[in-house]
């Protein structure tokens, strides 16, 4: 007998009442939207995908239920058009590194109040949103207290009457990620690898598993306002900075690759 995650999900489903028809799929040309967009094809879900870039969407173009359209989200009238007629609207919109000073808070702040208003404006009741792990206002980076800002913004649409669910995975990996792949290509290119804090652990999470819990999370039955932050519990060990180089050596070819440490500056 096959294992068809994917059927199965759509059993889960069909049985709880909780089918949707189409679902608005915000930052989908990106690496978790790729596969996000995926499984709700693999369900027939249709998926609208807007993206101010279609070249970066064009594995998604071929897919018979997704509609990839080119459009600026940030624009207020647009998003409004966009999210009109959806049972959900999924945000993954995100950035790692601000090209200009405010990046952060336009993407991880500004634009989640922005969809808020527009399915406040639509009608639409269900409302997912992928945030960080750590993210809080006082966090000790711009990026997460941006993304903690974000938070704020979603919680404010349960009073709208619209049924939320915020996600908090750790770091996200796969095939084509940038995160293992780029120790990859560090491994490749450098004599030696340097590592800040290299005893640093962290616990990844696959990205497929990530993708699976947004889509069965996104029926209309969903609790209201739920809070999700997971890592990959009993699948992928947790890991340090050193042994995760280490990893990518071997995965490389290159275990004799060596690894300099810098010892973590402490005050006093």
């Amino acid at each position: 007998m096959t294992f068809r995650p994917a059927a199965i999900a759509e059993k889960i489903l069909r049985i709880e009442g909780m089918r949707i028809n189409s679902v608005c799929v915000i930052g989908g040309s990106g690496f978790l939207g790729r596969h996000i967009a995926h499984q709700l094809a693999d369900f027939g879900i249709r998926v609208h995908l807007p993206t101010r870039h279609r070249e970066r969407a064009k594995q998604l173009i071929v897919l018979p239920t997704v509609d990839v359209i080119t459009a600026d989200v940030n624009d207020p009238a647009t998003l409004s058009r966009l999210v009109a007629g959806n049972d959900a609207v999924v945000n993954l919109a995100g950035i790692l590194h601000e090209r200009r000073k405010g990046d952060f808070a336009r993407v991880h702040t500004e634009l989640p109040r922005k969809i808020v208003d527009a399915c406040r404006e639509q009608g639409v009741r269900r409302l997912l949103h992928v945030s960080a792990l750590g993210a809080a206002h006082d966090a000790p980076s711009e990026y997460l207290r941006s993304k903690a800002g974000g938070e704020q913004q979603i919680r404010v649409a349960q009073a709208a009457g619209i049924r939320t669910t915020i996600f908090r995975p750790s770091v996200i990996f796969g095939r084509e990620d940038s995160f293992l792949n780029l120790f990859a290509r560090l491994v490749r290119s450098l004599p030696v690898i340097v590592l800040a804090s290299p005893e640093a652990r962290f616990q990844p999470v696959f990205v497929e598993d990530v993708a699976h819990a947004v889509v069965l999370s996104s029926g209309k039955r969903a609790p209201p306002t739920k809070v999700t932050s997971f890592a990959a519990r009993g699948f992928s060990p947790c890991r340090s900075w050193s042994s995760t180089s280490a990893a990518c050596s071997e995965w490389s070819g290159r275990s004799s690759r060596s690894t300099t440490r810098f010892p973590t500056c402490r005050p006093g």
